[in-house]
């Protein structure tokens, strides 16, 4: 049975993701840390999983059903953090909105496909842009040279995405739009 990794993720607007991009390609060509180029800016909301080709459709009905009841959210990114030896990221605030739509995402999608759990970790929203082959040492200057530094930007994020890998790096392999508009969004 031919299987996939895949994941679901938030991603920033055209402006957004091509402020982060620079910031990847800075860290790759400054800290030969290249790994977080393989995939477009994202804050992730299910970390990847491997999914049989067979059960796509599952997973995308299930997608479409929740993204029907999901509203559109605001990401707002505010300076750097890191998870220490290895990650440099913009942190992305907690906002309760967003912080809800994860959670509702897991009990709405996850739980009922049985996604295999890969969460280890509280979800602490963010978007990484240095990461795996980041080396120790090359953490530590990364690290000195982003923690001074301010980061801001905020955009509303309307789609859902599920990123599916190609061997080579995360593609986009399709949008849900988050249809309930209850909630008052530009």
């Amino acid at each position: 049975m031919k299987r996939r990794h895949y994941f679901i993720a938030l991603l920033p607007d055209a402006k957004i993701q091509e402020q982060v991009t620079r910031l990847k390609q800075y860290c790759c060509d400054r800290y030969q840390s290249q790994a977080a180029l393989r995939s477009p800016p994202h804050v992730t909301l299910y970390p990847p999983f491997w999914w049989p080709d067979a059960g796509v459709g599952d997973l995308e009905q299930a997608l479409e059903a929740f993204s029907h009841q999901a509203a559109p959210v605001e990401l707002i990114l505010d300076g750097f953090a890191a998870f220490p030896p290895r990650v440099i990221y913009i942190h992305v605030a907690p906002t309760p909105a967003l912080k809800t739509l994860q959670a509702d995402l897991v009990k709405a999608v996850a739980q009922p496909l049985n996604l295999p759990p890969t969460q280890r970790h509280p979800f602490t929203p963010h978007m990484t842009i240095a990461f795996r082959d980041l080396t120790k040492e090359n953490f530590h200057h990364a690290w000195a040279d982003f923690q001074e530094q301010s980061f801001a930007a905020r955009c509303w994020v309307s789609h859902l995405t599920l990123l599916v890998h190609n061997g080579r790096r995360w593609q986009i392999h399709r949008e849900f739009l988050l249809r309930n508009l209850a909630h008052d969004c530009p």
